[in-house]
């Protein structure tokens, strides 16, 4: 805040009560004892829990990891569901945004996308998952479970 203009400057005041604001006692106080700040810590990967990932290819119906030694033949089929493998909905260019459904510049169109083909341009879809115990039961669900084993009869 500045003086009023119709006073002068050097005869006009400011109290001790507007050095603060909020005018309180304890606001801002310099006799407190202020912590040092830590030094930065260093750039790295310091304790993050490594996370491994495996490349997989699954079946587009039963979603069954399917071992692939070099590709997948146009007569290959799933061994849980037995659906065909080298079909569209299997392919990495498959896309249903894109003309004739295909990333791939082909010039006929695949009706069924869920039958063997022989297009020149399939690679299996190869999907990253994170490897791990995801199938393990969570100690949250084991003490549930002893919960509900007080009510069976």
């Amino acid at each position: 805040m500045h003086p009023p203009s119709d006073l002068p400057a050097q005869n006009y005041s400011w109290g001790l009560q507007m050095t603060r604001k909020y005018r309180q006692h304890g606001y801002m106080n310099s006799d407190r004892e202020r912590k040092p700040k830590p030094p930065p810590r260093p750039k790295g990967p310091g304790g993050r829990i490594e996370t491994k990932f495996i490349l997989v290819t699954r079946c587009n119906n039963c979603a069954t990891e399917i071992q692939v030694m070099d590709q997948i033949q146009a007569t290959d089929k799933c061994k849980n569901c037995g659906t065909d493998l080298h079909t569209c909905r299997n392919c990495m260019n498959f896309d249903p945004a894109a003309r004739n459904e295909c990333v791939k510049p082909i010039e006929v169109r695949v009706s069924n996308k869920n039958v063997n083909n022989v297009c020149p341009f399939f690679e299996p879809k190869i999907l990253i998952e994170k490897q791990g115990s995801s199938t393990q039961a969570r100690p949250e669900d084991s003490h549930r479970q002893a919960f509900y084993d007080l009510f069976k009869k």
